[in-house]
C-alpha cells in the first residue's frame, strides 16, 4: 500500500512538473527568440531616458491589418511625425491617401480631401487609443497603471507586454505589444490585438529625431 502511495505520488509530481513546463512553453511561444528580462527597471530607466531627450519625431511606417474574415492581410504605408507635446500625424500614401492629426484632444481626420473635425473627449475609446499612441511613443506607456506590463528581451529589441486592466478596454484589446530598438531605446513597432484575434500593428523605419517640424504639419492640411 505504501509502495502504491509512493508511485501514485511520483506521478503526481512529474504531472504537475510536466504541467509548469508545458504551460512556460506556451505561454512563451508567441514570443519565440525572447526571454524574461532579468532586470525591467534598468530597461524602463533607459527608455525614460531616450523620451525625456526627444522633442521631435519622423519615421516612415508599414501596417498591417489582420482580420480575420479576409484571407489576406490589409497593408498600408506612410509617413509618421510627433512633437511635443501631444502632437501627431499619420499620413497614409498607398494603397489610397488617408490623413490623420491629433492636436491637442482634436482629431482631424482628411479622406478623399474632405476634412472632418472631432473631439477626442467626446468619444471615450478614441481617446484611450489616442493616449495609447501617445504614451508609446513618448514611452509614458511603461508607467502607465492602466495595464499589467511582462517584459522581454531579444537579439536587438526589447519587447514589453501590456494587458489592459480597465474593463472598457478588456472588452476589445487582448494585449498591446510593443518593441523597442536596443540600440537607442526608441518605439520600433508595436501591435494591438483584440479579443477575436484581428490585429493591427505598425512598424516604424528610418527614423529621425529631434528633427524641426512646422507647427502647420499638425493642422489637417
Amino acid at each position: 500500500m505504501f509502495s502504491t502511495f509512493c508511485h501514485h505520488e511520483r506521478n503526481r509530481r512529474v504531472l504537475i512538473i510536466s504541467l509548469f513546463i508545458f504551460i512556460s512553453q506556451t505561454s512563451f511561444a508567441q514570443y519565440s527568440g525572447y526571454k524574461t528580462v532579468s532586470d525591467a527597471t534598468a530597461f524602463r530607466k533607459k527608455a525614460q531616458e531616450y523620451t525625456k531627450k526627444t522633442n521631435s519625431l519622423e519615421s516612415d511606417f508599414k501596417q498591417v491589418k489582420h482580420l480575420s474574415m479576409l484571407t489576406e492581410n490589409s497593408i498600408s504605408k506612410g509617413k509618421f511625425w510627433f512633437k511635443k507635446d501631444n502632437l501627431l500625424r499619420w499620413e497614409y500614401k498607398e494603397p489610397v491617401q488617408y490623413l490623420i492629426v491629433l492636436n491637442s484632444g482634436k482629431a482631424y481626420i482628411k479622406d478623399s480631401g474632405k476634412v472632418k473635425k472631432f473631439d477626442m473627449n467626446s468619444n471615450r475609446i478614441f481617446k484611450q487609443v489616442n493616449d495609447l499612441m501617445l504614451a508609446a511613443v513618448k514611452g509614458d506607456i511603461l508607467e502607465s497603471a492602466d495595464y499589467k506590463i511582462t517584459y522581454f528581451e531579444g537579439s536587438d529589441s526589447f519587447l514589453a507586454e501590456l494587458s489592459p486592466l480597465q474593463k472598457n478596454m478588456k472588452e476589445y484589446v487582448k494585449n498591446i505589444l510593443i518593441y523597442f530598438d536596443k540600440k537607442d531605446f526608441s518605439v520600433s513597432k508595436f501591435r494591438m490585438t483584440e479579443l477575436s484575434g484581428d490585429y493591427t500593428e505598425v512598424e516604424f523605419s528610418n527614423k529621425k529625431t529631434n528633427v524641426s517640424l512646422e507647427s502647420s504639419i499638425f493642422t489637417g492640411n
